[in-house]
């Protein structure tokens, strides 16, 4: 029919679609050899910028090209006002790019570079773009990064950039870029002197009306519950950083309220004012840990009772005095502590949140603030009730139901630990720690447990935190049992332990139990209820190992390690 327009099918479209995509290609493909291999033979000209600018310009995020044209940069010999002038057009290159594809880290960077190479950036200019930016997206964080960028090279006052932030927000409180930056500002203008709450205790007021008042605006809302989890994100503080230490002929062990990096220029052991050559190492291996341990060579250390030990470390001189009952020598602190911060206030804000979780029962923002707001205000008083909560929020948010799992065992973990402490006192030795059937799913504080010999974790799900059992350099006597593990890949090795009890879990391997027995100078090991105490040979090849080894791999009357004795 003439005078209609012809309206192509759907195998058409795709086929020209096809063909435009080749010719793409094959242009890309000549354009990127073109420049290699000018990059190759060191030419750099004209039309190396020429081609890799049209490239950029199709497609922003191929970094290699923005690296080529850096080096062009360099590569190209040009006056001071030619190369001037020629950074004055990457900006413009960089901000139609920016257009493109506004979240694009290669163009970011390079507009970064560019006004670090140019005698004398434009910095109004930058935050201009910046704002415009913003403004099309609010929460473009490439932006926000380079708007940090901006301010710290331009000197702009940290007060201006918080009055930004509060705009921002004000403009909408779903801004969790807004949000994150005041984050960054904020203890920088008001520092807490302590060291113990993210900004100082007056301003940390005031930033916790604001950001209520955009949680009860919008509860669903993530952005400013994110930042109210920094708020209340209190530290426990020691005026020290060794919290305990241990040493006898054989060995040292030091543990710390906070994970430390140990060697010979930083720690040093001292007997009667002799130097002792000591080689520290962590307990699992890294380089930062809580938790360090030195053996020293037969008749290397000659000790007496009323021997001078002392440990120096980071200039601070910890004294050691003899342990009677541990036979040893010992230095311990007092645990870190919570210091209380504005409890009025933080009261104020639980019975709001209280009631928001009433109206909203389903909300879990609100359950998890009164948790922490709790835990912030009396963990002793509050912990029924906040075990109570992190239960609700198991069942109401499933996806999630691990994490508070954890957060549940860590403040179970807590709680007993600081009770143990509190009740017996820094001067008195506390041996053991029972914490059976508390549906434990992780360990924590573990450092603090350092120098307990006798300790029962039975009855809980830490199949997955075995790891956590390096810390344990005094454990003589160890419960697992009924903790559904199903590997001990993950078992570190303990020098002190000698009692161990596996029943009741999910072992199958057998060179795992044979692998745990060599690294290990076990001489009880209960493994019944396993599928791997029904392997062929086991005890046979158990024996071979440790001939003095016992083993259980059925019940038998009147044996039991999980008893305490």
């Amino acid at each position: 029919m003439h005078g209609r327009v012809k309206v192509r099918t759907t195998a058409e479209q795709e086929e020209l679609k096809k063909i435009e995509r080749a010719k793409k290609v094959v242009q890309y493909r000549a354009g990127i050899d073109l420049i290699f291999k000018k990059r190759k033979e060191g030419i750099w000209d004209d039309e190396i910028f020429l081609m890799s600018e049209q490239m950029v310009l199709k497609n922003p995020d191929i970094y290699t090209l923005w690296n080529v044209r850096r080096e062009a940069f360099g590569g190209i010999k040009w006056s001071q006002e030619d190369y001037v002038e020629q950074l004055k057009k990457e900006l413009i290159l960089t901000e139609h790019c920016l257009r493109a594809n506004p979240k694009s880290y290669s163009v970011w960077h390079q507009r970064c570079w560019v006004n670090d190479h140019l005698p004398e950036p434009d910095w109004a200019t930058e935050l201009s773009l910046c704002a415009k930016c913003l403004n099309l997206d609010e929460r473009n964080f490439h932006c926000w990064d380079y708007r940090q960028y901006v301010v710290k090279k331009a000197g702009i006052p940290e007060d201006e950039e918080f009055k930004f932030s509060t705009t921002k927000i004000e403009t909408n409180f779903s801004n969790y870029s807004s949000w994150h930056y005041r984050s960054l500002i904020l203890p920088k203008m008001f520092p807490d002197e302590n060291g113990e709450l993210p900004i100082r205790e007056d301003k940390h007021i005031e930033e916790l009306d604001l950001v209520m008042n955009a949680t009860f605006t919008d509860p669903n809302d993530t952005s400013a519950w994110f930042y109210q989890r920094w708020l209340l994100n209190t530290r426990s503080t020691s005026n020290k950083t060794v919290w305990g230490i241990r040493m006898n002929e054989a060995r040292i062990v030091i543990a710390f309220n906070k994970e430390v990096s140990l060697n010979k220029s930083n720690t040093q052991l001292k007997v009667d004012e002799n130097l002792i050559d000591t080689e520290f190492r962590s307990c699992n291996a890294k380089n930062y840990t809580s938790v360090w341990i030195a053996t020293f060579p037969e008749n290397g250390v000659n000790l007496k009772r009323n021997s001078v030990v002392e440990v120096l470390h980071d200039g601070v001189d910890y004294q050691l005095n003899w342990s009677l009952n541990d036979q040893a020598w010992a230095y311990k602190s007092e645990l870190p502590c919570n210091q209380e911060h504005n409890v009025k206030h933080l009261s104020t804000q639980l019975e709001n949140y209280k009631q928001l979780a009433e109206i909203e029962p389903d909300n879990k923002w609100a359950l998890l603030t009164g948790i922490i707001l709790m835990k912030n205000i009396d963990a002793v008083k509050y912990h029924a009730t906040i075990l109570n909560d992190l239960d609700t929020l198991i069942r109401i948010d499933k996806k999630r139901s691990q994490y508070y799992k954890d957060l549940r065992s860590k403040y179970v973990i807590e709680f007993m630990i600081r009770h143990i402490f509190a009740d017996k006192g820094i001067e008195c030795e506390i041996s053991q720690i029972v914490l059976p059937c508390m549906n434990l799913t992780t360990l924590w504080m573990e450092r603090y447990m350092s120098f307990m010999e006798q300790i029962n974790l039975a009855g809980n799900q830490l199949g997955d935190s075995l790891q956590k059992l390096c810390a344990l350099q005094s454990c003589v006597k160890l419960s697992l049992s009924s903790n559904g593990i199903k590997s001990l890949q993950r078992f570190p090795t303990l020098e002190s332990l000698r009692f161990l009890s596996l029943r009741d879990n999910k072992l199958s391997s057998l060179d795992e139990i044979l692998d745990l027995v060599k690294r290990n100078n076990l001489t009880e090991l209960d493994i019944r209820d396993n599928p791997v105490s029904n392997a062929t040979d086991i005890l046979t090849q158990l024996t071979m190992i440790s001939p003095e080894l016992k083993v259980f791999l059925t019940s038998q009357p009147g044996s039991n390690i999980d008893s305490s004795s």
